[in-house]
């Protein structure tokens, strides 16, 4: 009897001891599982952390101080100086400038001809009429749609210095309705700045940085924004080029241009021979352009005004975006440490992760293309000998929240 006592118990203790055995096995196996998703996630972030740390990162809260000396320009304006008969005369322009965009009566010979040479598809175009059904204090606050304000500095010096945003593009991207919206902003729209007084649009990241710029489109547009992303001349070169180059739609007009006027001109500050990167032909057709052309292509405002240069402008981003599409892995991370040091940038870490783990989807999202001021809401001026845009600010503001929030 107790020698079966005896073989039931070393039973039990055995089965015990596997029952031991395995649970320590799951133990290990969990615990493996769970050190390489450490690793995998900690080499994830490493490699993210080298790619966010080879930006130009600005602090989101950075408040640059506002300077009241900068350079000016031939054709700058420089409030400073103005009389105050000067002064009453501006005001009353500025007055005259709304009250005919009121009227519709805004639009010139050479408005008309870049409506008619645009993309009838386009945004550009819409009404402001549709915009004014948009209720905009219900969505400044929406969470599907990332605002970042693309500038494009003219600066002459290598590295990203503060100087006039010759280009300034806001990207609204909607991710409830899959869609990327790039609204272009004339630089010679003619704004209050805060802290300095009436001028171009241009000037005020000159002024006081991105901060300022953000102040300037609040003050005037109603339209918030605090993230960025700049770029200057030399690097948009380099960006162009490192995506293999771009294929555009010239005409012989543009052509013309780019090879009289901006191609030497760009040649001079990068160093080479004023006979490089010409277009050789010129006719109509599509061209495969370097990063040198592609920028002289993106300068152009001699042929249909800067209404038809902005549009060049969103035109080269977009063909940028279609070469990054067919890109593979390593392409994409060789365009990444050459592309990313070219960029200064306020967004954060968690946001830049998020653009990046999002990018791929992104890059299939539709592409809508807008521009301000609008049809029938601006009016050319002059201001000491300075040719600006009047603008009615209100139709500008309803037209862009119906563009990025509408339906």
């Amino acid at each position: 009897m107790k020698s079966e006592l005896n073989k039931n118990d070393v039973a039990k203790k055995g089965k015990a001891k596997k029952k031991l055995t395995l649970r320590q096995k799951l133990i290990v196996v969990l615990g493996t599982i769970l050190c390489l998703l450490i690793i995998v996630f900690a080499s994830a972030y490493g490699v993210f952390l080298h790619y966010y740390n080879k930006m130009n990162i600005t602090s989101p809260n950075d408040d640059t101080q506002i300077v009241t000396a900068i350079d000016y320009e031939e054709d700058d304006i420089n409030e400073s100086e103005l009389t105050e008969e000067e002064r009453q005369q501006l005001e009353q322009l500025f007055e005259e400038a709304n009250a005919s965009s009121e009227d519709g009566d805004g639009e010139t010979k050479e408005d008309e001809k870049d409506k008619n040479a645009g993309d009838k598809k386009d945004a550009d175009t819409a009404s402001s009429d549709d915009a004014a059904s948009v209720d905009t204090s219900v969505i400044t606050d929406n969470k599907n749609v990332t605002n970042i304000l693309l500038v494009g500095t003219d600066s002459r010096q290598k590295g990203n210095k503060r100087a006039r945003t010759d280009t300034m593009i806001i990207l609204s991207i909607d991710k409830k309705n899959k869609k990327m919206t790039m609204t272009s902003v004339l630089r010679d729209t003619y704004v209050s700045i805060p802290g300095v007084g009436k001028n171009r649009l241009n000037s005020a990241f000159v002024y006081g940085g991105p901060n300022l710029l953000f102040k300037t489109f609040k003050t005037n547009f109603d339209i918030s924004l605090n993230r960025y992303v700049q770029v200057d001349f030399f690097n948009f070169v380099k960006l162009v080029d490192v995506v293999g180059g771009v294929d555009l739609k010239l005409t012989p007009a543009e052509i013309k241009v780019m090879n009289k006027t901006y191609i030497p001109y760009i040649n001079k500050y990068l160093n080479k021979s004023k006979s490089a990167n010409l277009v050789k032909q010129n006719k109509s057709g599509t061209y495969h352009l370097n990063g040198i052309q592609a920028l002289a292509y993106s300068r152009v405002r001699y042929v249909g005004t800067d209404f038809a240069r902005t549009e060049r402008q969103r035109k080269v981003i977009g063909q940028i975006i279609k070469m990054t599409k067919g890109m593979s892995v390593s392409e994409l991370n060789k365009l990444a440490d050459v592309v990313l040091p070219m960029l200064s940038t306020n967004l954060t870490k968690g946001e830049v992760m998020s653009l990046i783990m999002n990018a791929k989807e992104y890059l299939n999202y539709k592409i809508v293309n807008g521009r301000m001021p609008i049809d029938g809401s601006y009016k050319y001026m002059k201001v000491r000998g300075a040719s600006v845009l009047g603008v009615n600010f209100d139709k500008n503001k309803k037209y862009w929240y119906n563009l990025v929030y509408g339906k």
